[in-house]
């Protein structure tokens, strides 16, 4: 009807909005995905971190707690400490019985902790 009309008709609208709709719910999911990886990778690392604090532990004063929990942010830490021949295997998880865990072995030292 109007020959000089400048604006945006309704499909146009739609189909932009239409667009805008399909990216947001492509990328929401993704970027969530995304902060919940990171999150764990942080965990992770603290647990790490922890354990690595246990076993520091047991090299200066020559004891430990055989199975130890440590909260720290928030977040609970299992920590278990098994005999295994001459070492000790340190495990930590963050939930209990979970099969994710993260062990590292330590050679059993018996008289050489500083007075």
């Amino acid at each position: 009807m109007f020959k000089r009309n400048k604006g945006f008709t309704t499909i146009e609208t739609v189909s932009a909005l239409g667009i805008w709709t399909m990216i947001t719910v492509l990328f929401i999911p993704m970027f969530h995905q995304f902060a919940l990886k990171n999150e764990m990778a942080r965990k992770e690392e603290e647990a790490y971190r922890l354990l690595d604090e246990q076993i520091s532990r047991y090299t200066l004063t020559g004891s430990f707690q055989p199975q130890d929990t440590v909260v720290y942010q928030g977040t609970a830490y299992y920590i278990e400490w098994k005999e295994k021949g001459d070492d000790y295997k340190v495990c930590i998880s963050i939930k209990p019985g979970k099969e994710q865990k993260h062990c590292l072995s330590i050679l059993q030292t018996k008289g050489l902790y500083p007075s």
